[in-house]
């Protein structure tokens, strides 16, 4: 064998390249059961801004914040199903990225959909209060196969188009489809209408700030908002569009306690 080709076959060896019988095998080996696929409710999450977060903080300590959320995520997620009596959610994370799915039981569907809102606005609620994290996002309910390696479906897709195409500012909006489905369950003791606000553009979104639902936490909140949005004075009219979103949510919570005090001091000024 010539120098040439010994390099060449040390090549393909360090490679991994191997031949078309063993190809063929391994593709054979790989087998998908008609009950691959299986109808979940999913949410597709971003973490607006991470990237640029650790690119300004220590690598280390960005991952950290983003594994204690992860962990929250799940220990939240342990407490729900426990309470509401529903199956375990899976949880994946990539990135600045959440997907967290569960398989869908008409038998329960309402109280799923609660479960996955009240969820979902812990984690935003506690990202933006705790880290200073806006969260966008979509929910969905469609076909999904989801294991330890892998998550695909048209269900994902839609919650990634929802989070990509329509949410546009900080807010998790849900899929007219799943909210359909939610009115048709007929499982209507755990009220959704309660914990979701419909928009000025007529998508329904999670109200996350339900999840501190007093006066008395107003004055926490607000300093701590307007601390979070001050540094955006300066950015893109884009950039302040979102904030400014962000902004008037907040604002209109302090509204709902106009008969329980001076609410009006709580009130943020726009960005």
């Amino acid at each position: 064998m010539s120098k040439n080709e010994q390099e060449h076959s040390q090549r393909v060896i360090i490679g991994g390249i191997i031949n078309d019988r063993k190809l063929e095998e391994l593709y054979k080996s790989i087998e998908l059961g008609k009950s691959s696929f299986d109808i979940y409710i999913i949410a597709y999450l971003d973490f607006l801004g991470f990237s640029e977060r650790m690119n300004s903080e220590n690598s280390y300590e960005s991952l950290r914040i983003l594994k204690f959320l992860l962990q929250g995520t799940i220990t939240v997620a342990d407490d729900i199903s426990r309470t509401n009596k529903i199956d375990d959610f899976d949880i994946k994370i990539f990135s600045d990225n959440i997907v967290i799915a569960q398989k869908a039981d008409q038998g329960i569907l309402g109280n799923q959909v609660f479960s996955m809102v009240n969820l979902i606005a812990s984690v935003q609620f506690y990202a933006l209060m705790y880290f200073g994290f806006f969260m966008r996002g979509g929910i969905s309910i469609g076909e999904l196969s989801i294991d330890s390696t892998v998550v695909w479906g048209t269900g994902l897709i839609d919650a990634y188009n929802i989070e990509t195409d329509l949410a546009n500012y900080p807010r998790i909006v849900l899929s007219n489809h799943l909210i359909d489905e939610y009115n048709s369950s007929g499982q209507k003791e755990l009220n959704l209408y309660a914990f979701i606000k419909e928009d000025y553009d007529g998508l329904w979104f999670i109200d996350f700030l339900y999840a501190a639902p007093n006066l008395a936490l107003l004055p926490v909140e607000s300093e701590r908002l307007y601390e979070i949005v001050k540094p955006y004075t300066s950015s893109s009219d884009k950039v302040k569009q979102r904030v400014n979103w962000m902004i008037n949510y907040f604002n209109t919570h302090c509204r709902k306690f106009k008969d329980r005090g001076d609410y009006e001091k709580y009130t943020l000024p726009y960005v």
